[in-house]
């Protein structure tokens, strides 16, 4: 399945970018997305998500399909032709 991840804040300045997309087999979960956004974009960016292997940092809030979402082992499910991934960090000098 195809995956539009969309990058908010701090995490479109890491990675230099404001969206990708890419594919992920079927039965991925946000975890596995997070895990490639890591591997496309380096330590610091994955540093600003995860609190430790596994959890996110409070201030990370990730929507799958336009749903908050906060467990890494939510499958993703296709919207139309592709699962829809918004991820922003909620720092206080953001705003949040």
């Amino acid at each position: 399945m195809v995956v539009n991840v969309r990058l908010f804040g701090m995490l479109g300045i890491l990675a230099k970018q404001r969206s990708v997309a890419f594919h992920m087999a079927e039965g991925a979960t946000l975890g596995d997305v997070v895990a490639e956004l890591g591997k496309r974009f380096g330590r610091e960016f994955i540093d600003r998500i995860l609190r430790v292997p596994g959890e996110m940092h409070s201030y990370c809030q990730v929507f799958v399909n336009d749903a908050p979402v906060d467990d890494l082992k939510r499958e993703l499910e296709a919207k139309g032709s592709a699962a829809e991934v918004g991820m922003i960090l909620l720092m206080a000098s953001e705003g949040g």
